[in-house]
């Protein structure tokens, strides 16, 4: 991967173990919002939250709750309480290796970027708690541009924070885009970049990922170092 100036990762799921606490915090949204658990209705959601993950997380309670957005608006800041708790208690873990691959990539010369379909709160917290502040460049949250995943406005937005950061100038063709989600690859496809490369440690399996665009499929984020170099 020559003349890569910035690597743009998803969180959970690519550079931090998921462990179920996305549906685990959806499950409590959807209950506040009268949605009995196990049921029919509730395990349809779960598989769509399931399907739709990297997404940005209001779009998804708009699309369950019919774009009800009083109902929705209330089901997402109960999911972005839960996954606070959640991210607060110590559940939320990075995969193995993560930080020193960071210190790697910036050695490199090779910005970091993390995007989320979580709001800013959530992204915040999970700096903060896996200890990411002064590793990384630049995090964009969903919350913070117009349209979440697939569209590519997180990439764009994080392309744009970088330059003015560093005075350094950045293509499409100069960037990586790195997620373990089908909306994580349409994302990058989006955006024409360079490299979209697909986690199949997470959510979606890698035919899926393939199919989406992903340029190359690997077994967890840190082998992007073999590609790099």
């Amino acid at each position: 991967m020559e003349n890569i100036k910035l690597a743009i990762f998803d969180v959970a799921g690519t550079t931090a173990k998921d462990e179920g606490l996305v549906v685990k915090a959806f499950v409590s949204a959807a209950i506040s919002q009268g949605v009995v658990c196990n049921s029919d209705r509730m395990n349809h959601m779960i598989r769509y939250v399931e399907e739709t993950m990297g997404q940005r997380k209001m779009d998804v309670f708009l699309y369950l709750f019919e774009n009800n957005q009083v109902v929705a608006e209330a089901a997402h800041n109960r999911f972005v309480t839960a996954y606070l708790e959640l991210v607060a208690s110590g559940e939320l873990e990075e995969f193995e290796g993560i930080t020193p691959f960071f210190k790697e990539l910036r050695n490199d010369g090779i910005g970091i970027a993390i995007t989320t379909g979580f709001p800013r709160e959530i992204l915040d917290l999970i700096i903060m708690n896996l200890n990411w502040n002064g590793l990384i460049d630049i995090s964009v949250a969903a919350s913070e541009v117009e349209n979440g995943r697939p569209s590519p406005d997180m990439i764009f937005r994080s392309m744009e924070l970088f330059s003015k950061s560093t005075g350094v100038a950045v293509s499409a063709d100069e960037i990586v885009v790195i997620g373990d989600t089908v909306s994580d690859m349409e994302s990058g496809v989006n955006a024409k970049a360079r490299y979209v490369v697909g986690i199949n440690s997470g959510t979606h399996p890698s035919d899926s990922l393939m199919a989406a665009g992903a340029t190359q499929v690997i077994g967890r984020a840190t082998q992007l170092l073999t590609l790099v170099h």
